[in-house]
């Protein structure tokens, strides 16, 4: 299989209209995000955005969330991420780094394992009430003021200050999540498993009997749970993570449709174009001429 297309960190500067000043660090002053859709990505680099005014629809994997300032968004290089920025621009400010920028000087190279909204079934999404929005903000103004500067060590104190921004949005999210969600109920904690299953094995079983298996229910009483908990059947939601990765794939232009058939295990390329036709409206190779 060929290496597949993510965002790298000259790419994302560019896409900023930003000069590349570091290997593994970006930091974006607050800027204006006018109307537009994103297609779906990956990125080389874990992401964070303050959202300080305006909505959007933001989607992480499966989940969508409507984003409603203030708030941040937090994203690991894995997760297909996708912006919808209908009606309201929003104003934000960006953080982009590496696993290396992080853990780099830490005798704990596993530091970001910490913290659950970089697990592939995480909240990516954290409201910021008054004080919170205080708080994160001054951290961002820190990072961007030592970035400025011309201290010697201004990038390890900025490395210092993304970590202590990690735990503060690690305990928020903790937060939110108990309040959100009965976080102890058998329910919660078997639709976040069918998530983190299904992260896992999509490409290989999209029949709902395996996951209910493996969570030891019946299908029948997966279908209760996640229609219950996210209003969704399972077919959907299996159908839906499927169509993601195939957009993402499709992005890959070395990738040919035969090639992408055979990662996402569909029998043959006909196949696979009839069911992504059927769910998106487009063949594979019209959804790949609509990207230019």
């Amino acid at each position: 299989m060929k290496e597949i297309k993510k965002l790298g960190i000259v790419e994302i500067n560019e896409k900023f209209g930003l000069d590349l000043e570091y290997e593994n660090f970006i930091f974006k002053p607050q800027e204006i995000i006018p109307n537009r859709h994103l297609e779906p990505h990956r990125s080389e680099m874990y992401s964070l955005g303050l959202v300080l005014k305006g909505q959007a629809e933001f989607i992480v994997g499966i989940e969508a969330y409507s984003l409603k300032a203030p708030c941040i968004v937090v994203v690991a290089p894995d997760d297909i991420r996708k912006w919808i920025l209908n009606k309201y621009p929003v104003e934000a400010k960006s953080l982009f780094f590496t696993q290396d920028f992080i853990v780099s000087g830490l005798v704990d190279t596993s530091f970001l394992k910490k913290f659950s909204f970089f697990k592939s079934n995480g909240q990516h999404y954290i409201t910021l009430n008054p004080d919170e929005l205080v708080k994160i903000q001054m951290l961002f103004d820190q990072i961007e003021e030592k970035k400025n500067s011309d201290l010697s060590t201004k990038l390890e104190s900025i490395q210092a200050l993304v970590r202590v921004l990690l735990f503060e949005l690690e305990s928020l999210n903790d937060i939110q999540i108990k309040k959100e969600n009965n976080s102890f109920s058998r329910s919660y904690y078997l639709t976040e498993k069918f998530k983190e299953l299904l992260s896992e094995n999509f490409t290989e079983h999209r029949d709902v009997p395996f996951y209910a298996e493996k969570l030891f229910i019946t299908s029948k009483h997966l279908s209760q749970i996640l229609k219950n908990q996210t209003g969704k059947t399972v077919s959907a939601i299996i159908t839906e993570i499927v169509c993601l990765e195939a957009k993402v794939l499709l992005q890959t232009k070395a990738l040919n449709i035969s090639e992408i058939s055979q990662h996402l295990n569909f029998a043959t390329a006909s196949y696979f174009g009839s069911f992504f036709k059927r769910y998106t409206g487009m063949s594979p190779l019209e959804y790949r001429k609509s990207l230019s």
